[in-house]
């Protein structure tokens, strides 16, 4: 016998569903560098429920992160952010927890800690631990899709970083209105560049970088001149895809202190990253390196 339902009965199930699985819990911590300065970094959330990964970007010096997470379980673990920067990770491990109750000398174990998440924020946690086992290491460069041992081909290692091309943060008067132009999209997207002209820079120091939606997988990318209000529409930046198969990671990277900005995309079972600098002054996105490289099979990381 198979049991029927009313259709509102149905209707309730399936909003029900819909709203758990909408659901995200602010969890939140404390960032360490193995040396120095704190370099700007992404944190990342491996789901070990849903093999899925989530990430948060920070800028250098940033000492603490924040990352909405649906309720399960994490490996959390954070990678230097330039482009061939070594490949070594800080985490959230055994060692990590246990210096929050016990004298560091006790604490011996650097294996990776599953973080729960719950609807109930839980209490702020420390990606310090930059001192893993090589199997730790292994796994992460699974998850991410690295090539074993973590080792960067020497044309990735010789790409553009972030860190080369800073740009100073934005302190003087804004403007109050956009710049119209004669640029037909900017009254057509009038709502985004408005609020993003309101908006703290996030990208080359003194710009809004506005995502706007262009289909299924695919925005457009706008640049609204926070001292000016001019709006850019830039060319290489028409159509970037949301995500890239068998890639990990945002195919759109960019930050608030540098002028650099990468997109990658798929070209046919090739990884093609291109490296574009941005002058806010001339309105020119300039194209500066490509690197191309074969896709590995298979690209489902390990749970």
């Amino acid at each position: 016998m198979r049991l029927r339902l009313p259709s509102f009965a149905l209707a309730l199930i399936l909003l029900g569903l819909g709203q758990a699985t909408a659901y995200a819990t602010p969890v939140a911590g404390h960032l360490g560098s193995p040396a120095g300065k704190l370099p700007a970094l992404t944190v990342y959330a491996w789901s070990l429920d849903g093999a899925k990964l989530h990430s948060v970007t920070t800028d250098s010096g940033q000492a603490t992160f924040s990352l909405d997470l649906p309720p399960g379980r994490y490996y959390v673990f954070a990678a230097p952010l330039d482009p061939g920067a070594p490949p070594i990770y800080g985490a959230y491990t055994e060692y990590a927890a246990c210096v929050h109750e016990t004298p560091a000398a006790r604490c011996l174990e650097h294996g990776l800690k599953a973080l729960t998440v719950t609807r109930r924020p839980a209490a702020p946690i420390d990606l310090a631990d930059w001192y893993l086992e090589d199997e730790v290491t292994l796994k992460l460069d699974r998850i991410l899709g690295r090539p074993a041992g973590g080792s960067l081909p020497e044309a990735e290692l010789a790409a553009p970083k972030f860190s080369e091309y800073p740009a100073a943060a934005f302190a003087g008067a804004r403007a109050t209105a956009l710049v119209l132009g004669d640029e037909p999209r900017v009254e057509r997207d009038r709502e985004p560049l408005g609020v993003a002209l309101e908006s703290r820079a996030n990208f080359a120091g003194r710009t809004v970088l506005v995502r706007i939606g262009c289909g299924d997988g695919c925005e457009t990318v706008a640049f609204v001149d926070v001292p000016t209000g001019r709006v850019a529409y830039p060319a290489a930046l028409a159509a970037v895809p949301t995500t890239i198969p068998c890639v990990t990671g945002a195919p759109l990277k960019f930050r608030r202190d540098s002028r650099l900005l990468t997109v990658t995309n798929d070209t046919g079972g090739t990884r093609l990253t291109r490296y574009f600098l941005w002058d806010a002054d001339s309105g020119v996105l300039k194209l500066i390196a490509s690197l191309g490289s074969a896709l590995e099979e298979p690209c489902s990381a390990p749970r």
